[in-house]
């Protein structure tokens, strides 16, 4: 398979280092003003200085997304030609992408999220009627590289998809950050208090990750009567105030999400 990124950022780059340690990508060519250009290795600064006649089986699209509309319209016809163009810029639908590029190829939009960096990512994707069943298996084969990728049936769905996953890591680090700063007040030290914190989180995600988990029964196994986790539970669901927060951080994120493709 022959992939041309646009962008090899952060998550660019992390997406297409797996891909080629994977084996599912024989070919892979880069294009972003950050790396040394190199034509024989498949590196330019510049879209325009890929070959035109150049073709390709997917095009990542990972630049910000003020920068897609005119990155997507530097692609010649022959780039074109086979390819499935992968979107993984914020916010940008699959009418301006598809419109950007003129018809030309069919367009998924994907939303990884950071774990993607370290092989357990959480990947949402759309695509409409036009990719075949053949392309979209090998599209969801890629992104089960880095992690788990799921399909949803409607675009807008990427919104809620955006306010779970895409922002959801930033709202466990911000607990594991709060219950580290816990344990040194506690008397704990930091290093050991952030330890403590990293750790039973990755254990805690483990347990989830079991076949047929379910989290309300994984906590109250935890959750002796009368016991010590059952007082900080207390304080958590008082009023239901834990719940009622992260429903109302969740929604922020999804409204948030939804103008920001209203504006593309």
């Amino acid at each position: 398979m022959n992939v041309l990124f646009i962008g090899y950022g952060r998550m660019g780059g992390a997406l297409g280092d797996a891909w080629l340690a994977s084996g599912k990508v024989e070919q892979l060519s880069i294009v972003d003003p950050g790396i040394a250009p190199d034509a024989a290795a498949g590196r330019y600064g510049r879209l325009e200085d890929v070959p035109a006649d150049q073709a390709f089986d997917v095009i990542v699209l990972a630049v910000k997304p003020g920068y897609a509309s005119e990155a997507l319209a530097g692609l010649s016809d022959r780039h074109c030609e086979r390819a499935v163009v992968v979107s993984v810029a914020a916010g940008v639908t699959q009418g301006f992408l598809s419109r950007a590029l003129g018809g030309r190829c069919p367009v998924v939009r994907a939303m990884p999220n950071t774990p993607v960096l370290v092989g357990a990512g959480c990947t949402g994707l759309y695509a409409n009627e036009h990719l075949d069943n053949a392309r979209r298996f090998i599209i969801g084969q890629l992104f089960e590289a880095v992690g788990a990728a799921y399909w949803v049936n409607e675009e807008e769905q990427l919104d809620a998809v955006t306010a779970i996953s895409g922002s959801g890591p930033a709202y466990y680090h911000l607990f594991s950050e709060a219950l580290a700063e816990a344990g040194i007040k506690l008397g704990l030290p930091p290093e050991l208090a952030r330890n403590l914190a990293a750790q039973t989180a990755f254990g805690a995600a483990t347990l989830q990750h079991q076949a047929h988990a379910d989290f309300t029964e994984l906590r109250m196994a935890v959750t002796s009567p009368n016991g010590t986790t059952a007082a900080a539970i207390e304080v958590f669901e008082t009023q239901k105030q834990l719940r009622e927060l992260v429903m109302a951080a969740t929604c922020a994120a999804h409204r948030r999400s939804v103008e920001l493709s209203e504006g593309a």
